[in-house]
């Protein structure tokens, strides 16, 4: 009778966990923070994301406002909206600045994916041309390998990814002339992230990008 008892238990909770994910959750892990490293040339970019609700809620913490900056000094902290935009704030400087989604400086923040791993479909794998390479340990996660196609400024381009639950830890693009570029997770924790994390602090105003100061670029 107690081993009855016990197993309903934990039946219990196994299915009351799997009911808290949401259906769109882009990550099997609730929340957490991972370290990515990026080297360009002689030169390493350290980036910190934060996620919670299954990936739902993402934050990215970056020196110098990520890539290209975008005039930020400092540290500055990428979060995403409800409707998709993303807004780049500098703490210390108490300012932030709001991107449109798909704009050019949610392309470098802490948007969520455009790709669902964690729910990957047939159709999603034809449009992308994905293929699944095997597996490969990444920050002590075992994570699965792919390659895809990606559409990049000068056209398709070569990717290839390593997800774990969902969570992209290393990439690697090829950019032709270029050369190829990546990023690697050097750290991975699944841990409770502060609700602040991916909110404005109070009293401090969201600015919208004025990309007319980008002259051509500002369709990016």
């Amino acid at each position: 009778m107690k081993k009855m008892f016990l197993a309903a238990a934990l039946l219990a909770v196994v299915s009351l966990a799997n009911a808290q994910a949401p259906a769109d959750a882009p990550y099997g892990v609730k929340s957490g923070v991972y370290t990515m490293s990026m080297a360009f040339g002689d030169n390493e970019m350290i980036t910190e994301y934060y996620f919670d609700n299954y990936g739902l809620k993402t934050a990215q913490v970056s020196e110098g406002g990520g890539m290209m900056g975008m005039g930020q000094e400092g540290k500055t902290r990428t979060i995403t909206d409800k409707d998709g935009a993303t807004i780049r704030i500098n703490d210390e400087a108490k300012t932030a600045t709001k991107f449109p989604a798909g704009g050019f400086g949610g392309g470098f923040g802490g948007q969520r994916p455009q790709i669902n791993w964690n729910k990957l479909t047939d159709q999603v794998k034809k449009d992308n041309n994905i293929k699944e390479l095997g597996k490969e340990t990444i920050a002590g996660k075992e994570c699965t390998k792919y390659s895809m196609t990606t559409e990049g400024f000068q056209g398709p381009q070569e990717q290839t990814v390593w997800i774990y639950k969902g969570i992209q830890l290393k990439s690697e693009t090829s950019m032709g002339d270029f050369g190829t570029f990546g990023a690697t997770c050097k750290k991975f924790e699944e841990k409770d992230v502060p609700a602040s994390m991916f909110e404005v602090p109070a009293g401090v105003k969201v600015e919208e990008f004025d990309f007319s100061q980008m002259g051509g670029f500002g369709g990016f």
